[in-house]
């Protein structure tokens, strides 16, 4: 019969709906709570028991209230709370911010994608309830049946989501299309069952809200500041966003991604305003001061290639990331015909026959998760056989400064050591601060056979940072290997990285403008 093909096209919909909601849950609350391991596991637990308690509850419905009618009217308002998502989640990511990280991910993840999955929950066994009164069938061949293609529909709903969808449409747009999605789904029965054309109207929510231009945010602090975001795009591998803090005839620039500060400069006098840039160039020009090729692992916002060329240093880039590289060049002025750029995976790019450099800078750690398969000993001795002979590869790593937080910095030290005979790491100055920290650590890996002179500071560095600069060479951290070597093998960085990276995102959280966090 006509209704139970509906049905069937219903539980594949559904399936695949529920599942683009839930990779879609990972970009809404990801760019404020972070992607780390706290974020996926408030999601996949919203999502199973929202499911569980929409299977219970929806099974005991059908069985009191048989009929298709029922069933659709559940669809449609599952459309329509999707289709609320977008509009509400500033209001309520803003105040479960206030429960940190982890109750905070949780509570928002209930609040925003519960309802929803509760509801589309309920669409499985009243779907098999209502095919079973239509065709008189063996019970389990027809439980099999559907579920068979409902999980086909999770699938096609996860693959369009993650490789098609979301790099192209972004995030809003594909939610109000999944609501768009949902709610024809219902009006599709009234229309062609019950011949209430007037259904369709519904319809006009979310292609109201798909039509509405997306304005960027724009705050004024009272202090004057007037805070305006240029980019906010979602990407393959995160949320990119371009944000300027305009004060009197200042005019600086940040580059976001996950809110996490990936770069920034002074509009005016070109300069870096992130102190780590500065560590990089000088302790680059200190421990080979001879260097004419170099490459970057880690694009950000481009200050690196442009610093190093000043000095006459050819720069490859490689850059995972396209959206990064096209930011990039729109916003901070990188120019990828002085800087040939690669659009592809740090270690990958390790594996072909490019170089030798006499510079490797390694700075992909983005986040709340460090890339593992870039800190083992297999992928630092790809990176030395990409060295010159006087070859160094610096890392710049952000961890904690507590004793607590030493394990992983002291266990990438000793894996450095299994393939550089000399490592040396340095600091920023809230290393020593007693409180907890989040600070950039720079990793210098080399041959061991290099006279070095300290003391280079560059001649144009931001006017602020100087007396921090000189210091730098005073911050030399004396580490012992930590209790572990990382390998492809057996790799537990995040793991044990966990609370400076919590700290890490609270800090992100407590100091940028909520407007700016929750766009």
């Amino acid at each position: 019969m006509a209704v139970n093909r509906y049905l069937v096209f219903n539980a594949f919909v559904s399936g695949a709906v529920i599942m683009v909601i839930e990779l879609l849950g990972s970009r809404i609350i990801g760019p404020p709570f972070g992607v780390s391991l706290f974020v996926w596991t408030s999601l996949i637990t919203v999502t199973l028991v929202s499911l569980a308690l929409g299977y219970w509850i929806g099974g005991r419905l059908a069985d009191s209230r048989n009929s298709h009618s029922s069933l659709f009217a559940i669809i449609m308002l599952a459309g329509l709370w999707v289709a609320l998502i977008p509009l509400v989640k500033g209001f309520v990511i803003d105040h479960t911010l206030e429960l940190g990280l982890r109750a905070g991910s949780l509570a928002c993840s209930t609040a925003l994608f519960g309802p929803p999955l509760f509801l589309l929950g309920m669409v499985s066994p009243y779907t098999v309830k209502l095919y079973m009164n239509e065709a008189s069938r063996e019970v389990g061949r027809t439980v099999g049946w559907l579920y068979a293609v409902s999980t086909c529909g999770s699938f096609i709903g996860t693959v369009l989501a993650g490789f098609v969808l979301i790099p192209g449409l972004g995030v809003n747009n594909i939610t109000y299309l999944s609501a768009l999605t949902l709610i024809s789904l219902s009006a599709g029965y009234w229309v062609l069952f019950r011949k209430k054309a007037l259904a369709a109207a519904v319809a006009i929510v979310p292609i109201a809200l798909l039509l509405v231009p997306q304005e960027l945010p724009s705050v004024t602090r009272p202090d004057g500041t007037k805070i305006t975001v240029l980019v906010n795009e979602d990407s393959a591998y995160g949320q990119i966003k371009v944000v300027d803090y305009a004060y009197g005839d200042k005019l600086l620039r940040e580059f976001l991604l996950e809110n996490m500060i990936q770069g920034a400069v002074d509009i005016n006098s070109g300069l870096p305003i992130s102190r780590y840039t500065y560590y990089v160039e000088q302790l680059a020009r200190t421990y080979n001061p001879d260097a004419k090729e170099a490459l970057v692992i880690g694009l950000g916002s481009g200050i690196i290639p442009a610093r190093f060329g000043r000095y006459g240093i050819k720069t490859d880039v490689v850059e995972i990331n396209p959206g990064v590289v096209e930011a990039a060049k729109k916003y901070f002025s990188f120019d990828t015909v002085k800087n040939p750029t690669f659009v592809e995976d740090g270690r990958n790019f390790l594996k072909s026959p490019a170089g030798p450099y006499d510079i490797i800078f390694l700075d992909a750690f983005s986040g709340d998760t460090p890339p593992s398969h870039l800190v083992s000993v297999e992928a630092f001795e790809l990176a030395k056989s990409r060295l010159s002979g006087a070859g160094v590869l610096i890392i710049n790593f952000v961890s904690g400064n507590q004793p607590e937080d030493r394990v992983v910095p002291s266990s990438l030290y000793g894996t450095l050591k299994k393939v550089f005979p000399g490592v040396d790491v340095y600091a920023g100055p809230d290393f020593f601060a007693s409180d907890p920290r989040v600070v950039n650590m720079i990793f210098v890996a080399h041959n061991g056979q290099r006279a070095i002179v300290s003391g280079f500071v560059p001649e144009d560095a931001y006017p602020q940072f100087l007396e921090d600069l000189k210091g730098l060479y005073s911050r030399k951290i004396d580490f012992t290997p930590g209790p572990f070597v990382f390998t492809d093998d057996y790799n537990p960085i995040d793991f044990y990285d966990r609370d400076a990276r919590e700290r890490f995102r609270a800090h992100v959280i407590s100091t940028t403008d909520r407007e700016i966090i929750t766009d």
